[in-house]
């Protein structure tokens, strides 16, 4: 997946969020720098970085991503 696809997908997401709580969360993150994350989000984006195109998927919401 592609920077550009991935800025988009997030776009996505973020506009589909209802939660209050979760945006709060997000407007958060914007804000630390990459060295102030807990390790784990770090690690996942690390992960997501490095994974090749021909082994992602696409989706069009986080209930489709995760099958709810």
């Amino acid at each position: 997946m592609t920077i550009e696809q991935r800025k988009i997908a997030l776009i996505n997401w973020i506009t589909n969020l209802t939660e209050e709580s979760i945006i709060d969360q997000v407007e958060v993150f914007r804000q630390k720098s990459l060295s102030d994350l807990p390790k784990e989000i770090v690690k996942l984006l690390e992960i997501s970085d490095s994974a090749k195109e021909d082994d992602c998927f696409e989706h069009t919401n986080s209930r489709t991503l995760l099958g709810r």
